[in-house]
């Protein structure tokens, strides 16, 4: 995008009368070298010059600039690094110079940040010529292509640490979208991400033009909060509603988990952290009139139980949230939703319905930043909306890695649901396991006989254990009903696209068949989940961590790329043929193993059950019959759960040389070529995003990026995303 289209285009004028506390344009950059062997040569000058002020003037009032890159115990070691320059707002830089180095505060109040490379050749993009005609510029490479390995190498991991950045800034922030800096040398780049991806300016260089680098700053900081991509909707608690939220939360911890003392407290930290509570506004709709504004609930929340992992996409956090009004704690899901059917209104139907094990919808609504009145009409053109989308088909987009860029519309939601509970990994033993995915299984049925609809995304996150009564054993319901489809009269899904989560998708989805995903899809996922789970935290005969890492990642994670499509699944293909996996796993409880292979039996018979078997697997109702039966006759082990150690996979080798060792451009050779050479990777070993903070963050984020709106995200098909071919999605 031309750089003064991207300011107009995203930052508000200068009020009036503001340009007499901001200092002059001239030459305000005439400290930084055009180029340089460390990155440190060129951000320590351009701190000096950004933070310049007078008594009466300065670069950009109200917000004071930072090297975050030292402050961290490994500065230069993935997962520890942080980015060169951060913004922030006034009240917050004592705060942030007070925290531990240890801690990862700067992202929670950085405004923007600056990334730098020492040299103008290390820049990410190339921009076309700007004599290039409309045809020439459509067909220009925009990703810079590098002959040089090393110099990819240093390219290829400053836009990893950019994304991952990006990434987690809006993981611990409540926004909208982010601005950025690219800097090579003295040539500049403004950058805007959302969830639908990033928008990137043409090139400047600050010394020839360093009135737009100045004008871009003095408009941010003049902007709202709004404009500077906050989310005005969550605001911070007051101390009794910090107080209401935590003792409303206690009590629920104490019933879900019958624990008492230390334990009790331990367990209450995962949903609460001091002097971090915020009200959060639902904009409900009318529940009468599903297009009408019903008004705004209120609800508190505090540390997210599920947190995006991603840059692009739903970015999906969920919350235990207490309503304000009521006090009742509900399961509050924020998220960044397609422009399709809203999962409020899928899991209405289905509660309407009467599916079982489906959680209640207490409210749900798009993100409105000026609440809708109540019974106003609404429309999604007027939510928070993504705006990298908007740009498809302008004159100055190019190409990335040789495509055209195509985006997708995200729309800000919120859903609150009346079950609150903990995921099915928090199980405690053999049975608990079986019957709580057993009410997962009616509840997938129901959702069939009842609404003509199949989930897609079993999953062991996608079923929760909640204590409904005091005394009572934990009830599995399914929830995430986002990727589910309607099914035709044949039971095929009505939805084409592949969706799912990779370790648990069925022989026929891992291997991308054209045929639609039907129950039987959802009723193998499910086998799946109690198998993976079953191998991770039940007794069995595999001591060994590395074999048992090398059984799960060969058979529920190994993908290739193939023609350009990602595929997997022959562990699991010729598992169903011949039992060659799970016969090396005996497991301690022979109820378990019972039903593992009455399960397996029932999806693919072997030769001498085949025609005792035959069409068990295409009617759930046997599968029911011999579920149900099984819990009824057998008294299974309850507290039997353990933790079986895993093997670390290798390594993953950064080739890059880190900040510390200088750029020689003098010894580098740079060529750009038409098209990229570069093969789709093949993974062998499962995916291991770093960690930041106790939560995983993006593996290796290296991804498209462009001149106009780019999904940076983890690329579809990839065996960490769960919803792995999402559609392209307008709205407009």
């Amino acid at each position: 995008m031309p750089v003064q289209t991207f300011i107009d285009e995203f930052l508000p004028p200068l009020p009036a009368g503001r340009e007499k506390d901001i200092l002059s344009s001239r030459g305000a950059f005439k400290g930084v070298p055009s180029s340089a062997a460390t990155p440190a040569e060129i951000y320590e000058p351009l701190i000096t010059a950004l933070n310049k002020c007078t008594k009466r003037k300065s670069r950009v009032p109200g917000l004071f600039f930072e090297n975050a890159s030292e402050r961290s115990e490994h500065p230069h070691e993935r997962g520890y690094m942080k980015p060169h320059i951060c913004c922030y707002a006034s009240p917050h830089v004592d705060l942030v110079r007070r925290s531990p180095i240890s801690s990862q505060t700067e992202f929670g109040y950085a405004e923007l940040f600056f990334e730098v490379k020492p040299d103008v050749s290390l820049d990410f993009f190339t921009d076309p010529s700007q004599t290039a005609t409309a045809e020439a510029r459509a067909s220009h490479e925009f990703v810079t292509q590098h002959e040089d390995r090393e110099t990819k190498a240093r390219v290829d991991r400053s836009l990893a640490l950019h994304i991952e950045y990006a990434t987690e800034i809006l993981a611990r922030q409540n926004r909208v979208f982010l601005f950025s800096v690219s800097m090579a040398g003295s040539l500049a780049r403004l950058c805007r991400w959302d969830r639908s991806g990033l928008i990137v300016s043409g090139a400047f260089d600050i010394h020839d033009r360093p009135d737009l680098l100045c004008e871009f700053l003095s408009r941010f900081a003049h902007a709202s909060n709004s404009a500077r991509g906050h989310d005005e909707t969550v605001e911070m608690a007051t101390a009794d509603e910090e107080s209401f939220f935590k003792g409303a939360i206690t009590e629920h911890v104490r019933k879900q988990l019958r624990l008492e003392g230390d334990a009790l407290d331990e367990a209450i930290r995962e949903h609460y952290e001091p002097s971090h509570v915020m009200t959060m506004h639902v904009n409900a709709v009318d529940p009468t009139r599903p297009n009408r504004a019903g008004g705004v609930q209120r609800y508190l929340v505090s540390r997210p139980v599920v947190s995006p992992r991603y840059l692009t996409g739903r970015a999906t956090r969920g919350y235990w949230a207490v309503a304000t009004e009521t006090g009742q704690v509900v399961f509050l899901k924020d998220t960044w939703r397609l422009p399709d059917e809203k999962e409020g209104d899928v899991m209405i139907g289905l509660n309407r319905a009467g599916v079982r094990n489906v959680p209640s919808v207490l409210a749900h609504g798009d993100v409105y930043s000026a609440p809708p009145r109540v019974g106003e009409k609404l429309s999604p053109i007027d939510a928070q909306l993504t705006m990298s989308d908007r740009y498809d088909g302008k004159a100055w987009i190019c190409r990335v890695r040789g495509k055209e860029i195509a985006v997708s519309t995200h729309v800000h939601y919120r859903l609150v649901l009346g079950s609150v509970g903990y995921p099915l990994t928090r199980f405690k033993g053999t049975d608990e396991l079986l019957r709580t995915t057993y009410d997962a299984f009616l509840a997938m049925r129901d959702a069939l006989a009842k609404d003509a609809r199949i989930h897609r995304d079993i999953s062991d996150g996608n079923i929760i254990l909640v204590r409904e009564e005091e005394g009572a054993a934990r009830k599995g319901y399914l929830v995430d009903w986002e990727a589910s489809s309607r099914v035709d009269e044949d039971g095929f899904s009505l939805d084409r696209t592949r969706m799912g989560t990779w370790k648990f998708m069925s022989i026929s989805v891992v291997n991308a068949s054209p045929k639609p995903q039907t129950i039987r899809d959802d009723m193998e996922s499910l086998f799946y989940v109690v198998l993976y789970l079953s191998l991770l935290h039940l007794p069995h005969d595999i001591d060994d961590p590395d074999a048992l890492r090398a059984f799960i990642h060969n058979f529920f994670n190994h993908s290739a790329f193939l023609h350009g499509v990602l595929r997997g699944g022959d562990s699991k293909l010729t598992n169903a043929a011949t039992r060659a996996w799970t016969n090396q796993v005996k497991f301690s409880s022979p109820d378990l193993q019972a039903w593992l292979n009455m399960v397996m039996d029932y999806h693919s018979p072997p030769y001498h059950l085949r025609e005792e078997l035959a069409g068990r697997w295409v009617n759930p109702d046997y599968l029911d019959a011999f579920w149900g039966t099984f819990l009824g006759e057998r008294t299974l082990p309850q507290d039997d759960r353990v933790d079986n150690e895993v093997g670390k996979p290798r390594p993953i080798a950064d080739s890059a040389p880190n900040s510390l060792i200088p750029f020689d451009r003098a010894q580098r050779r740079m060529e750009v070529k038409e098209k990229p050479t570069q093969r789709p990777p093949r993974y062998q070993e499962p995916p291991l995003p770093l960690r930041r903070s106790k939560r995983l963050r993006a593996r290796e984020l290296v991804q498209e990026s462009g001149s106009s709106s780019v999904d940076v995200g983890v690329p579809q098909g990839h065996p960490e995303h769960n919803h792995n071919a999402t559609k392209r999605r307008r709205i407009g």
